[in-house]
C-alpha cells in the first residue's frame, strides 16, 4: 500500500496566480468553471477518480466513494492496483500504458473491484490521460460505471442457461418446450435419441412427424386445451405408440409457457418413461386376474377365454391358443385355438410344429420370418398352415413340469411383440398354468361330488325299493298265501285259482324286481362283465317279445317286429336283453287294452337307430325330463295298476351307454311314447 501524501489535482489549488490587465476576466471564467467541474465531479451519477502517472489516486467523487466503501481520506492513500482485482490490474496496467504512448486516446474495459469490506464488485471503467498546455500528460481520469447487479444478474442467467442445458442434455427424462402449434422449439437429448434423430431435427416438427396418429392426436388436442385455459397438465398416463411398432407408457406433466412480458407463446412439458412400472403393474392386475378366474369360472372355455382378455391387455392377442400336453398319454390337445387363418390341430402324439419346438425345448420363443426359416431349414420344425410375420410361445410350467404351450401369432405387423412381451408373457405364464391346474383340479372336485352325490342317490334309492317296493309283492304272496291255507276248504276253485294268479303276477314283479336290482347293482359297483359282439337285432326282439308276450295277451297288446334281418348291432347281449325287456315291460304297463306296440330300426352311418313305440297313455314334458333321474325318480301306475320302480329305465340307460349309444324320449300326453336309442353297428 502506498503510503505517501499526494497532492490534490488542480482544482484543489488555490493561490492566485500574477496576472496581466486582463487578468481579472480569465480568472472568472476559470472560476466558474471550475465551480462547474466540481459540481459535476462530486454530484454525478458514475463513480469519478483522478490519478497521477503513477496510479495513484488523487481525487475520487462520492459515487466512487460509495462504490468502494472507502472515504475521500482512505482513497486519497491508495493506488489504481490496490482497489483493482489482482485478476484485472495487468490489463488495465496494458492499456493505460499504450494510452501514454499514444497508441490510444482511451479506453473501456469491464472489471472486477475490491471494495473496503473486501467484496468485489464490477464497473465498466473508461481510462484517459489529461494534458497541460504543451501537450505533456498530466494525470489520469477514470470515469467507472457501477455494473455489479448487471453482472450478478448475466452470471444468473448464464447460470440457469448452464443448467438448462445440463439439464436438457443430461436428463432421463423427455423435457420439451413448444410454441402454440405445437412446435418443437427446444427439446432435450433423451428426446432425440428416443427418435433416433438428433435434437436439431426435431425443432420445428410436431408429434405427428414422430408418433402414431392416435397419440398425436391426444397430445395436440392437451397442449390446445393448455393454450386455451391457461391450466396445466399434471401428472397424465398415457401410451405412446410409435410408427416402427414400438410402444411406451409415459406420466406427462404439461404447462403454459410464457416470455418475460407474461404472453404465453406455447407450452413446455416433461415425460416420464413409466412402462417397467406399467407393465409390473399390469402383469399384477393379470396375475390377480388370471388367480381370481381359476375360481370363478363356471367351465375351462370359459377359464380359456378369461386368460385370452387377460393377455390383450398386455399385448396383441387377436390369434392365441393353448395347448395342453399329456404326459402319460403323450398327447398334445389344443382345447382352445383362436386363429383368423389356421384352424386347430387335431389332439396326437406331439409331431414336429412350432408348439412342439417349445415343448422340446422348455423355453420361451420369439420367431420371426428369418427364424422360421432357420428353423425350418435345421429340421426343427415343419411349417404347418400359414405362418405368422411373428410368433410368441412360452412354455406352461407346474413345479417343474411342462404341461402345455401358450401362444400369439400375428399376420400382419413383425413388431407386434419384442424381448419386452416375451418376458411379461413368461411371467404370467406361470399363473396361467397354476390357473389352468386349479380348474382341472376344481373340475375334478365337482366330478367326484356329483358322482358322490349320485351315489348316495343310489343308496338312498336302493334302500327305498327294498323298504317299498320290493317288500309290497311279498306281502301280497304272504296274504294270499295265508286265506288259501286257513280258507282253503271254504274257498272255490276260482277263488282258490284267483289268489294263485295274484300270487303268481307278485311273484313275478319281485323276481323282475329283483333280477334290476341285482344287475343295477352290479353295474354300480363295476363288476358286471361286458362282452361286447355282433348281434342280429331281429332275433333279439323276438326273443324278448316271446318272453313278454303272456304279458301283452293279458292286456289285448299287439307286438310288431319291424326290423329287418339285416341288421346287426355290437353290443353286449345280456345287457341289451335288460334294455329290450324293460323298454316293452314299460310300453305294455302304459298301454291301454287293444294296444300296439312296435319295434323298427334303421341304419345311420355306424349306428342302428332303434325305435320301441306305443299308443298308450304318453308323458308331459317334465316327466320327460326326469325319466332318467335316479334322484327323483318315481313309479307311475299303469293303466291297470300296474307298479313299477323307475330303476328298469335308469339301467336302460346306463347300458346302452356303456354299449356307446344314446337314448332319447319322444311323447305327448294321450298319445303314447317312442323310445329312441342308438347302438354302433
Amino acid at each position: 500500500m502506498v503510503t505517501n501524501q499526494k497532492s490534490k489535482p488542480a482544482l484543489a489549488i488555490k493561490e492566485k496566480p500574477k496576472q496581466s490587465k486582463s487578468a481579472p476576466v480569465a480568472t472568472k471564467s476559470k472560476k466558474i468553471a471550475e465551480i462547474y467541474f466540481k459540481t459535476v465531479f462530486e454530484n454525478a451519477g458514475v463513480g469519478i477518480i483522478l490519478l497521477d502517472l503513477k496510479r495513484n489516486i488523487l481525487n475520487a467523487n462520492i459515487a466512487f466513494q460509495r462504490f468502494l466503501k472507502y472515504s475521500d481520506e482512505e482513497l486519497s492513500s491508495l493506488s489504481l492496483k490496490e482497489i483493482s482485482h489482482p485478476d484485472d490490474y495487468e490489463i488495465d496496467e496494458k492499456l493505460l500504458n499504450e494510452v501514454s504512448a499514444g497508441k490510444r486516446t482511451e479506453y473501456t474495459i469491464e472489471k472486477k473491484y475490491l471494495t473496503k469490506d473486501g467484496d468485489v464488485v464490477y464497473g465498466r471503467t473508461t481510462l484517459s490521460s489529461t494534458y497541460d498546455l504543451k501537450q505533456r500528460e498530466k494525470s489520469i481520469l477514470a470515469i467507472v460505471e457501477n455494473i455489479t447487479r448487471q453482472k450478478q444478474f448475466e452470471s444468473k442467467l448464464v447460470s440457469e442457461r448452464n443448467f438448462l442445458d445440463a439439464l436438457l442434455e443430461n436428463s432421463p427424462d423427455l423435457i420439451y418446450f413448444k410454441d402454440l402449434n405445437s412446435r418443437f422449439l427446444k427439446v432435450s437429448t433423451a428426446l432425440g435419441k428416443k427418435n433416433n434423430i438428433t435434437v436439431e431435427e426435431l425443432l420445428g416438427k410436431t408429434d405427428f412427424d414422430v408418433f402414431g396418429v392416435t397419440h398425436a392426436g391426444d397430445a395436440f388436442k392437451d397442449e390446445q386445451e393448455i393454450i386455451r385455459t391457461g391450466i396445466p397438465l399434471i401428472g397424465k398416463e398415457e401410451r405412446e405408440d410409435w410408427p416402427d411398432g414400438r410402444s411406451a407408457w409415459v406420466s406427462t406433466s404439461k404447462m403454459p409457457f410464457y416470455d418475460n412480458e407474461g404472453i404465453l407463446i406455447g407450452t413446455f412439458g416433461i415425460s416420464r418413461d413409466i412402462t417397467l412400472k406399467k407393465r409390473i403393474e399390469q402383469s399384477q392386475e393379470a396375475l390377480f386376474k388370471i388367480s381370481e378366474t381359476a375360481f370363478t369360472s363356471p367351465d375351462m372355455q370359459s377359464l380359456f377365454k378369461k386368460i385370452h382378455n387377460v393377455v390383450s391387455m398386455l399385448m396383441p392377442a387377436k390369434n392365441l391358443f393353448i395347448a395342453l400336453y399329456n404326459n402319460k398319454d403323450d398327447l398334445l390337445s389344443f382345447p382352445y385355438y383362436i386363429d383368423q387363418h389356421n384352424k386347430p390341430p387335431e389332439t396326437s402324439k406331439p409331431k414336429k410344429g412350432i408348439t412342439e419346438y417349445v415343448l422340446r425345448t422348455g423355453k420361451a420363443s420369439l420367431i420371426d420370418n428369418k427364424r422360421f426359416q432357420e428353423l425350418s431349414k435345421a429340421g426343427e420344425i415343419e411349417v404347418i398352415g400359414i405362418p405368422p410375420k411373428i410368433w410368441l410361445g412360452v412354455p406352461l410350467k407346474l413345479s417343474g413340469n411342462i404341461i402345455g404351450v401358450i401362444a400369439v401369432q400375428n399376420y400382419e405387423d413383425s413388431t407386434s411383440y419384442s424381448e419386452s412381451e416375451m418376458q411379461l408373457f413368461t411371467f404370467i405364464a406361470e399363473q396361467i398354468a397354476q390357473a389352468i391346474e386349479r380348474k382341472r383340479s376344481s373340475d375334478e372336485i365337482t366330478r367326484y361330488t356329483e358322482e358322490l352325490k349320485q351315489l348316495n342317490a343310489t343308496k338312498d334309492r336302493f334302500f327305498s325299493i327294498i323298504a317299498h317296493d320290493l317288500k309290497n309283492p311279498f306281502i301280497t304272496i304272504l296274504g294270499f298265501t295265508d286265506l288259501l291255507y286257513s280258507d282253503y276248504n271254504e274257498l272255490s276253485d276260482d277263488e282258490r285259482l284267483s289268489f294263485i294268479l295274484e300270487m303268481k303276477k307278485s311273484a313275478e314283479l319281485s323276481f323282475n324286481l329283483l333280477q334290476n336290482l341285482l344287475q343295477w347293482s352290479r353295474s354300480q359297483t363295476g363288476r358286471i362283465e361286458f362282452n361286447p359282439k355282433k348281434l342280429g337285432l331281429l332275433k333279439i326282439i323276438d326273443e324278448n317279445f316271446l318272453i313278454l308276450n303272456n304279458s301283452a295277451e293279458q292286456k289285448q297288446i299287439q307286438l310288431f317286429n319291424q326290423v329287418i334281418s339285416t341288421i346287426q348291432v355290437t353290443a353286449d347281449e345280456d345287457m341289451l336283453n335288460t334294455v329290450f325287456r324293460n323298454l316293452l315291460t314299460n310300453a305294455i304297463k302304459f298301454s291301454n287294452k287293444g294296444g300296439i306296440i312296435s319295434v323298427r330300426a334303421s341304419a345311420i352311418e355306424n349306428f342302428a337307430e332303434i325305435y320301441v313305440s306305443d299308443c298308450g297313455v304318453g308323458m308331459d314334458q317334465k316327466a320327460i325330463d326326469n325319466l332318467f333321474r335316479l334322484e327323483i325318480t318315481r313309479s307311475t301306475a299303469g293303466t291297470e295298476n300296474e307298479t313299477g320302480t323307475g330303476l328298469g329305465l335308469i339301467l336302460c340307460k346306463e347300458f346302452i351307454e356303456k354299449n356307446g349309444g344314446t337314448i332319447r324320449v319322444e311323447s305327448e300326453v294321450g298319445k303314447g311314447s317312442k323310445f329312441i336309442f342308438t347302438l354302433p353297428i
